[in-house]
């Protein structure tokens, strides 16, 4: 069973040197990013040395640090971060560099109701093993309530990749207001290059055209499988 996310959205992460007062939505309306109008109706949270952040038309987040950046798309089509990043460091900024790279899928769902995302929480982290304690933290009510918090795996064994690891991450959802039946879901695709690669951002680059929607076809299998667990 899938269900459709209350909130979804894609961020595409990168690890490097970032010079971060570059990156303003006119500089990007310059280069044919964005357009003018977009630039001029951006958000910007601060613009720094240090940092600069802003939001593009309420579906692009930006977040630029010395060492890195974010970008984020809240509505479909989430391909549209991969060609900003692609258009941004493989034509502009070439010679940028970038050593790792996290291509993340983020979705809240309504598990349906209290006692089946307890159900969910219980399978993935059984409270019997906690022996008494564990009956404790499965017991009370309301804000009393308690139970799996947030748990993470991790795969390791990649054959796509000679570094990297894909992460998935399940906790209760904060964003599902006025109920305590959300999930939340987050999987993190990470990738790394060879130090000789990572002098600039061409190999991170190539790695983002190449596997970004293969990446989220396999991030939407791995919370399809919990969301198959809402019956």
């Amino acid at each position: 069973m899938r269900i459709e996310p209350e909130v979804s959205q894609v961020a595409v992460v990168l690890l490097g040197h970032f010079n971060p007062a570059i990156f303003q939505p006119w500089w990007m309306a310059r280069h044919g990013l964005i357009s003018d109008a977009a630039a001029e109706s951006a958000q910007i949270g601060v613009v720094h040395p240090d940092i600069t952040a802003f939001v593009i038309e309420g579906q692009f987040s930006f977040e630029v640090q010395r060492e890195r950046l974010a970008i984020t798309r809240t509505v479909s089509p989430y391909i549209l971060v991969a060609d900003v990043i692609s258009k941004m460091f493989g034509d502009l900024l070439p010679h940028t560099p970038v050593a790792r790279m996290g291509i993340n899928f983020m979705v809240h769902f309504d598990a349906g109701s209290l006692a089946k995302r307890d159900e969910i929480g219980q399978m993935l982290a059984p409270p019997a093993p906690w022996g008494e304690w564990g009956k404790l933290v499965s017991s009370g009510e309301g804000k009393m309530h308690g139970g799996m918090q947030s748990l993470s795996m991790i795969q390791r064994n990649l054959d796509d990749r000679p570094a990297g690891h894909i992460l998935a991450k399940i906790e209760p959802s904060s964003r599902i207001k006025g109920r305590m039946s959300g999930i939340y879901m987050e999987i993190n695709d990470h990738y790394e290059v060879p130090e000789e690669q990572a002098q600039d951002a061409r190999a991170i680059v190539t790695i983002l055209q190449e596997r970004f929607d293969r990446s989220l076809a396999n991030s939407r299998k791995i919370v399809d499988q919990i969301m198959s667990l809402v019956k």
